[in-house]
């Protein structure tokens, strides 16, 4: 999986406002051997499957997690934000441990 993360030209108002006027040609452009601070900078990282794969089952069980707290919530309305509040937290904090322990067990992306 490879993220690209890309800064948009500036517009002529843009260049403007900041008081360095737009080049005209190829030929009034200075010759820029680095890319600017502003320029695109491209990121990749790689997931190995086994990560993904983590990343999956942590995510539906918090889903699931959600589902029972709000079950459990809506059996009784006049106390719902406390039991919400005390199902979901008690669920969700032994998954997020175990899914930080199980990242430990998972070897690394080769690239």
């Amino acid at each position: 999986m490879s993220v690209q993360y890309v800064q948009p030209p500036a517009t002529q108002s843009e260049n403007a406002m900041s008081g360095s006027p737009l080049p005209s040609s190829d030929e009034d452009a200075p010759a820029q051997s680095e890319a600017p601070m502003g320029a695109a900078q491209q990121v990749q990282t790689t997931l190995s499957l086994p990560h993904i794969i983590r990343l999956v089952i942590v995510n539906v069980l918090v889903l699931v997690e959600l589902c029972i707290a709000m079950y459990m919530a809506n059996k009784t309305p006049e106390e719902f934000t406390p039991v919400f509040f005390k199902t979901f937290f008690s669920l969700l904090v032994p998954t997020l441990i175990l899914g930080v322990i199980s990242k430990r067990f998972i070897p690394k992306a080769q690239q």
